[in-house]
């Protein structure tokens, strides 16, 4: 059987760089993928991408579509990254966070 270990490991801060990346990660590779279907369906004649109003089709939307999906996690990491640091700073203060890490 399938036995997972888990450990809590009980940290006061973790560095900025860690909450970047896993966001980044978690982010990137989910919006990246939603795209890639958005430009796969724009490739088909549907209306999923837009740029400066005007829809993409044909295979300019599969190049279109990963770099808006780069583009908008690089954005949206930046910006909730930025939030996560700043609420788990002023939480640190308080309290010690614990996390529980699966082996």
């Amino acid at each position: 059987m399938n036995k997972e270990i888990t450990t809590v490991v009980s940290v006061k801060q973790i560095k900025p760089g860690s909450i970047y990346r896993i966001l980044l990660t978690g982010l990137g590779t989910s919006l990246m993928l939603l795209c890639f279907l958005f430009g796969l369906l724009a490739c088909f004649g549907y209306d999923t991408l837009n740029w400066n109003n005007k829809p993409i089709h044909g295979l300019l939307a599969l190049p279109a579509s990963l770099a808006m999906g780069l583009f908008f996690s690089v954005i949206l990491t930046a910006l909730i990254g930025t939030l996560t640091c700043a609420g788990l700073w002023i939480y640190s203060r308080f309290r010690r966070l614990d996390i529980k890490v699966v082996e």
